[in-house]
């Protein structure tokens, strides 16, 4: 038994016994297991890419309001400026970037948030039969909830209302029972099913979770190669940009519209179509790669 089934198993107990009362336990765990474990490597690389592009854009956004605002007021005040000189700060918000994107533990937390892996669809047939049974029995308990609803008030009518103001431990007692007879039990069988489908949910998400660290680990984990290109798309883009104010304020381009044209550039479908293309290139090779060393 992996850790991530134990761990669930113990938080989700009363689902795991309904699954296993009924027959669908170790069914629904080889589908899980199944549907993780066909996904295409390309994908995983892909989501990597894609969430490196989506920091490296949101980060740069922030650097052309922030870094470059506080570049061209300064160059106001330097005669004999250089790109050098600018290029080669240390800013920030590039390097929390530059740390984020080389860890893997926030790499794997961040693609999971991604919508490409909260909406990713996952065929079915099995689970998808297992939803109408389970859908069936939301049926059968809502009936028998409202036919013992009707029941206990319908007893409660009968109560001898000239003992009204008196209470009893015998009918405390059957107040208990009452209770337990027609409520609790089928609460218990909503809160089992609840925690059924949480179950699944949770063994859903962590499988995958545990399959993307398994995909992207050992992208990052070429510690030099991996920093060095990160390196190289963080200062490429940085020097590019820093070139770009220099070249705009020479000419006397006010910094609001020096901004508005980067932040165009850096939004557009051509920026995300090259960069894009690059970093997941790149990955594709260190991923090849690796599965050949």
């Amino acid at each position: 038994m992996t850790k991530i089934l134990q761990e669930l198993e113990n938080k989700y107990r009363s689902g795991v016994e309904l699954l296993r009362e009924k027959g669908y336990y170790e069914q629904i765990l080889s589908e899980v297991y199944y549907q993780i474990k066909y996904l295409d490597s390309n994908w995983f690389i892909h989501l990597l890419s894609e969430n490196l592009f989506s920091d490296i854009q949101g980060v740069f956004s922030l650097f052309i309001r922030e870094d470059l605002k506080d570049i061209y007021e300064e160059l106001h005040t330097v005669k004999n400026f250089s790109i050098n000189t600018f290029a080669n700060r240390k800013y920030v918000n590039l390097e929390i970037l530059l740390r984020c994107s080389t860890n893997l533990n926030y790499q794997v937390k961040s693609i999971m948030k991604s919508p490409e892996v909260r909406n990713l669809k996952f065929k079915s047939r099995f689970l998808e039969t297992i939803s109408r049974k389970l859908n069936g029995e939301i049926q059968l308990y809502f009936k028998r909830l409202s036919e013992n609803y009707k029941k206990y008030f319908r007893k409660k009518f009968t109560f001898d209302f000239n003992e009204k103001n008196l209470v009893s431990l015998q009918c405390l007692r059957q107040l208990v029972i009452d209770y337990d007879e027609n409520f609790l039990s089928v609460i218990n069988q909503y809160q089992a099913l609840s925690s059924a489908i949480h179950f699944v949910n949770d063994l859903f998400t962590k499988e995958l979770e545990n399959k993307v660290s398994q995909k992207i680990q050992p992208i990052i984990n070429h510690h030099d190669k991996f920093n060095r290109l990160i390196h190289y798309f963080i200062n490429d883009l940085k020097r590019s940009f820093i070139q770009s104010l220099f070249q705009q304020y020479e000419k006397g381009k006010s910094f609001d519209w020096i901004k508005s044209g980067l932040e165009i550039y850096i939004h557009s479908e051509r920026f995300s179509r090259l960069l894009k293309k690059v970093i997941f290139q790149t990955f594709s090779i260190i991923s090849t790669t690796h599965a050949t060393s």
